[in-house]
């Protein structure tokens, strides 16, 4: 007995981690892997937003410029940030992108650096961001 009183903290954590190994090893659901859930969106395209969708946006929008060298098109109104895609995980980046209440836009002249920022913020567990999709420059 005075040897599970001396020993009580380890034992605990080591049913504690027992029980976590067996959890994982006989059930599907458990600890799973969420990336499809996360590419929903991308997958049906809820995540693409034309300038006309994006005046439909409620509360106060958040337009990423990633980079692009291309102009953002006249009929934008929003506030307007310009960051380098590989800098968006930076510290101060990921703050200000959390901290914003309402829709993030990601802006860049290049889909596909547009669709990485995107999946990688959504994969973070960002809800409200979206990829801006121009029609002009979809033409080119």
């Amino acid at each position: 007995m005075k040897f599970l009183k001396q020993y009580r903290f380890v034992l605990i954590i080591f049913l504690v981690i027992v029980a976590l190994v067996l959890l994982r090893s006989f059930s599907r659901t458990g600890f799973r892997y969420d990336a499809a859930r996360w590419a929903e969106s991308s997958v049906d395209g809820s995540n693409l937003l034309t300038a006309d969708q994006l005046s439909t946006l409620t509360g106060e929008v958040m337009l990423l410029n990633l980079g692009s060298e291309a102009a953002i098109p006249d009929e934008i109104q929003v506030k307007v940030l310009n960051m380098s895609a590989a800098s968006i995980t930076g510290k101060e980046n990921l703050t200000l992108i959390r901290k914003h209440r309402g829709p993030v836009i990601l802006y860049s002249d290049d889909h596909s650096v547009s669709a990485r920022a995107w999946m990688i913020l959504s994969e973070m567990g960002m809800k409200n961001v979206y990829i801006f999709q121009d029609p002009v420059s979809d033409a080119v």
